[in-house]
């Protein structure tokens, strides 16, 4: 029983750290390839943890290296308990059936609750700790799908969303022109301290085709990015749409931050404020040990 309990106190030993890696690379004009990849990319958030590929399973360990010890420490305290509990439960039978010699009743019958109560409280944590994994993994597919998304920026470079990662800060503003464009124009005036914030803006129209001139109006240099593959963006944006609370990107308005560390950072399916944005920014340090999310 006492080692039972160790096992079970063990068991909420929890330890943590998390690393990103990610790789960078140059990107050609575009091809064809790049568009499926993308695409490809997209349709991989939406997979169960069942089909999840291996490097995504091993970004997961990576954010949490000791979530497999903690579910094997779980699962081996079930294993003792289940263990403990059929010897306790055959005294018990024993000593109902009249044998002689066996454990009192008043000791065995306390010691079968206590490997009841350990093993629910193992089955209970392992459960959570499979769920858990399940959410990281998909968050993890989300932000490898929004990262393989095609931009071009001021220079005439196209790259991937991951490829700014570290580097800048993306907000993306999706939705109907009318709602994209007037906070488009709501924003204009703050252009450079968003530039000094490292933020890089990308709209993107679902209910009609507007050329990227038209869209941006007097939005100008690196702090704007026109999006690229909008077949691409689409399929991204219905799944983010729906995290927003957004009904239809066609009609309605959806923002999203993603940070320096390739991270989701907020969402908000109404026009946010640009000064208070910009106020949360700047209050951050210009760099720390993680890189300044």
């Amino acid at each position: 029983t006492r080692k039972v309990w160790a096992d079970l106190t063990m068991a909420f030993v929890a330890g943590g750290g998390a690393l990103r890696v990610r790789g960078r690379q140059e990107l050609p004009p575009h091809t064809r390839r790049r568009t499926t990849s993308s695409k490809a990319v997209v349709r991989m958030a939406r997979k169960k943890a069942s089909e999840y590929n291996m490097n995504l399973r091993l970004r997961e360990e990576l954010e949490a290296p000791f979530r497999k010890v903690r579910m094997t420490i779980y699962g081996a305290s079930a294993a003792s308990a289940a263990v403990g509990g059929f010897i306790a439960g055959s005294r018990i039978i024993a000593a109902l059936t009249g044998v002689s010699g066996v454990q009192p009743l008043s000791e065995t019958v306390p010691n079968v609750a206590i490997d009841l109560g350990v093993i629910v409280g193992a089955v209970l944590l392992y459960r959570q700790e499979t769920k858990a994994g399940e959410r990281r993994l998909e968050r993890i597919a989300r932000g490898a799908a929004v990262a393989g998304l095609n931009v071009q920026i001021s220079n005439g470079k196209v790259i991937k969303i991951g490829d700014l990662q570290n580097s800048r800060r993306v907000l993306i503003v999706g939705g109907s022109e009318e709602q994209v464009t007037a906070v488009l124009k709501d924003g204009a005036k703050f252009q450079s301290r968003l530039l000094d914030r490292e933020l890089v803006v990308v709209p993107i129209v679902f209910d009609k085709r507007v050329s990227f001139a038209e869209l941006k109006g007097e939005w100008e240099g690196q702090v704007i990015a026109e999006a690229l593959q909008l077949n691409a963006w689409r399929e991204w944006a219905e799944e983010e749409a729906k995290r927003a609370r957004t009904v239809d990107i066609e009609k309605g308005l959806f923002m999203t931050i993603i940070r320096k560390d390739g991270k989701v950072g907020a969402r908000s399916a109404q026009a946010i404020s640009w000064e208070r944005l910009l106020v949360d920014l700047e209050r951050l340090p210009k760099r720390d040990k993680r890189g300044t999310p």
